[in-house]
């Protein structure tokens, strides 16, 4: 139980951790994670009523679907529409905002409080064992409906849109849209996109044409690293 318990909260921390962060929406959906999610959470479940003397009842999978429908589907689209999204280089990214992260503590509250009232009706262990497809279900609605967002953008980028990308590990700020510090603000972290210009990254401060060629460059920097981005949400991009 405390192994289900600690499972549960890591993999709801990893995905609040990632809200906020600019990432590229990619061009094909891909819904890994989520879907890794949901076959582990039915296995959770299934795994509660297989010889262990529960008794499930039809209250109880009706409690569970209720609260499927409301916190991990309705909440979930909800939260894609406060999703940032916008072009860049030749790419289009994306950034939850704070109304983002505060819907996914409702949605999460929302299991919580469901669980409570659950074992009201004697359905409270079988709604816990629910959680992680519950998470499943609902951060695959929110990137299924924020890729559906994101498409317009891709077709007005062009079939050749989406090439490889720099990733710039630094103290600066952005310079994307939202003025300095771009959506995410000074300091942020990213990134600059290959082939389209200066990037997200510091532009270069007055005087830079006349620096002497030994200064750092996007080939000699050792704080960029090429990345080419194969997936959004389900893992990192691979380092070269």
């Amino acid at each position: 139980m405390f192994v289900t318990i600690a499972l549960d909260v890591l993999v709801a921390v990893y995905i609040l951790s990632r809200q906020r962060r600019i990432r590229p929406v990619p061009r094909v959906l891909s819904l890994r994670l989520p879907v890794i999610l949901g076959v582990i959470g039915l296995i959770d479940m299934l795994g509660y009523t297989d010889g262990r003397g529960h008794h499930v009842t039809g209250t109880d999978y009706l409690w569970v679907l209720g609260t499927l429908a409301v916190g991990a589907v309705a909440l979930g689209a909800l939260r894609a529409f406060t999703v940032q999204i916008w072009t860049s280089h030749n790419w289009v990214v994306r950034q939850g905002t704070w109304l983002t992260i505060g819907l996914w503590v409702l949605s999460l509250g929302l299991h919580f409080v469901s669980g409570i009232g659950a074992q009201r009706v004697g359905a409270g262990n079988f709604e816990a064992a629910s959680f992680l497809l519950y998470l499943g279900v609902t951060y695959g609605v929110q990137n299924t409906v924020v890729h559906r967002r994101a498409l317009p953008l891709w077709d007005a980028l062009g079939p050749d849109a989406g090439r490889r990308l720099q990733m710039v590990f630094g103290p600066g700020g952005m310079g994307g849209q939202g003025g300095p510090g771009g959506p995410g603000g000074p300091g942020g972290f990213f990134a600059t996109f290959r082939g389209g210009g200066p990037g997200f990254g510091p532009g270069p401060g007055p005087g830079a044409a006349g620096r002497p060629s030994g200064r750092r460059t996007p080939t000699n920097d050792p704080t960029v690293i090429d990345a080419e981005v194969v997936d959004d949400d389900e893992g990192p991009a691979q380092l070269h």
